[in-house]
């Protein structure tokens, strides 16, 4: 997801400066400049936009030997993109600012071609008179930028964001499962609903995958994702009931422990064609 960002920065006419724990031949041969460090970056660059997996990878990073803090200027802006909970985006941001520096929340909704493509969502948060400021460099990352409140409410939105994709997916499942038991051609039920107002873009994307049942396109795999909606579900747990996510969940879980491991989240199609319950 980095990578894709930095690519649009430098498809637009910005300098990229950039550190990655691993390989960085795609970088460079992008056109971007390495890094030694995290500090070494923040020492280079006026905004410091941070996309990595976990919360340990982003304490890594801003708090580590080498991390963004060392070099940390005074009002530098800091672009969180990790997906966290609110909380965890909030610990950060209050660290940052004792630092000096100010934070945005802003993760992203969508995957790595998706947001090159110009059709990924950020949900950024925190002092909105910020978050204008910088807005040619989130506008460039993704044209489709939505401030939607103070340092957290990003991640909120996020997590509503995660919920609504597996949902919408295992709805897609349902549907497409109902046509193939009754006889139907899914590649044209599929055709058919897709533009209609009982289509979904989630219907449309991986209901696509599942009408040709090929699913090594798509996001990442079901396992990758189920990772990230027991995440959501955690922190949404003792705030009110969320019976569609606990749903989903069940039915990915149960998916996943009869093997239908490696593949997009799509794939939970398969496990409903097989009339399997969880």
């Amino acid at each position: 997801m980095g990578l894709a960002m930095a690519r649009n920065l430098m498809a637009a006419g910005h300098p990229v400066i950039g550190y990655r724990r691993g390989s960085m031949e795609d970088f460079i041969s992008a056109g971007g400049v390495p890094a030694i460090s995290p500090a070494a970056l923040a020492a280079e660059c006026d905004v410091v936009l941070i996309s990595v997996t976990g919360d340990d990878a982003v304490s890594d990073v801003l708090y580590g030997s080498s991390g963004v803090l060392k070099e940390l200027r005074p009002g530098q802006v800091v672009i969180e993109t990790t997906s966290l909970t609110p909380s965890q985006k909030r610990s950060h941001a209050a660290k940052i600012s004792a630092a000096g520096g100010v934070m945005i929340d802003c993760p992203v909704s969508g995957t790595p071609d998706m947001l090159e493509a110009g059709c990924a969502a950020f949900f950024a948060s925190g002092d909105r008179s910020v978050s204008d400021g910088i807005s040619d460099i989130l506008e460039t990352i993704c044209p489709n930028t939505t401030w939607v409140g103070d340092v957290g409410a990003g991640a909120a939105t996020k997590s509503v964001a995660t919920a609504l994709v597996a949902i919408h997916n295992l709805a897609a499942a349902e549907g497409l499962a109902m046509a193939m038991r009754e006889g139907g051609n899914i590649s044209a039920v599929h055709e058919a609903i897709s533009g209609s107002p009982a289509g979904s873009a989630m219907f449309e994307m991986r209901g696509a995958l599942m009408a040709r049942r090929d699913y090594s396109g798509g996001g990442g795999t079901l396992e990758g994702y189920t990772r990230n909606l027991g995440s959501v579900r955690g922190a949404m747990r003792d705030k009110g009931p969320t019976p569609l996510l606990d749903i989903t969940y069940d039915w990915y879980c149960s998916a996943i422990e009869a093997g239908h491991t490696g593949r997009d989240q799509a794939s939970v199609f398969e496990y409903l064609v097989a009339g399997e319950t969880p």
